[in-house]
């Protein structure tokens, strides 16, 4: 589901090279959080300081990575500051790779990435136009 306005979807070749290195290389098929695939559940959760950001990437369900630019966080968290939204997906890839980032606009930016439920990798960062990898 995506609860984002705005989305433009492009191809990020990038962000994918740096995304894939972060990403453990795929064992054989299992229900494993370290190892998702086919009907695994993967959702991954921004946050910024800002609710209009510059950019964020993450690998769908068919393990193609995609693009927002210029994407609106739609909620408030509970913690003062922040903005968030989050994409949940079901895989129909055998090797899914779970990666996601996000670009601010302001000064702070964080990401997070559960699969089935399991947080499997977070970052946060700041400073200004601050990048976050999951």
């Amino acid at each position: 589901m995506n609860l984002f306005t705005r989305p433009v979807i492009r191809v990020c070749i990038a962000v994918t090279a740096a995304t894939a290195a972060l990403v453990p290389a795929a064992a054989l098929a299992s229900a494993s959080p370290s190892d998702p695939t086919v009907g695994d559940t993967v959702r991954y959760v921004f946050y910024s300081d800002y609710q209009s950001n510059e950019s964020l990437t993450y690998f769908d369900a068919d393990n193609e990575i995609q693009t927002m630019e210029n994407p609106t966080l739609p909620s408030d968290a509970s913690e003062k500051g922040w903005h968030y939204g989050s994409l949940t997906l079901t895989s129909r890839s055998t090797y899914q790779l779970a990666g996601s980032s996000i670009q601010t606009s302001g000064y702070r930016a964080a990401c997070r990435v559960y699969v089935n439920d399991t947080l499997v990798a977070s970052d946060s960062a700041s400073g200004r136009y601050a990048v976050a990898i999951c």
